[in-house]
């Protein structure tokens, strides 16, 4: 299944309402559709606070630049350390409400982490 990289729409990628949006001729030219991916993935550059602590990767202690990802009804956080594991305190009507439209496709887990260098590449390095 693939897995749909969900970015916060900024400003300048609105569409504008002068130029007509010209519909893609099929359905492979829109992609895969929400239902058929297997999974969706954010990427979340700030802390998150959770009660009276801060969301804390168990494997480096970072607090910080997270890939979150959300699979059915779960959201699972994704370090630079590659470290992954499921946090149930971040609920997936929150992830569903703040992520934003789809922008690219990976064709597997693998190749989004790599592509959003989640895959430990740059480990120990936050922005």
């Amino acid at each position: 299944m693939p897995l749909l990289w969900r970015q916060r729409p900024s400003a300048s990628s609105a569409v504008s309402l002068v130029e007509p949006v010209v519909a893609p001729d099929d359905t492979v030219a829109l992609g895969p559709a929400p239902d058929d991916a297997g999974s969706f993935c954010w990427p979340y550059p700030f802390e998150i606070p959770l009660g009276q602590r801060l969301l804390t990767c168990t494997a480096c202690g970072a607090e910080r630049d997270w890939l979150l990802i959300l699979v059915e009804d779960r959201v699972h956080v994704r370090c630079r350390c590659a470290y992954q594991w499921y946090e149930p305190h971040l609920p997936a009507d929150w992830y569903r409400a703040h992520c934003g439209a789809p922008e690219q496709v990976h064709h597997n887990p693998e190749a989004a982490n790599r592509a959003t260098g989640f895959d430990g590449t740059f480990a120990g390095a936050y922005w």
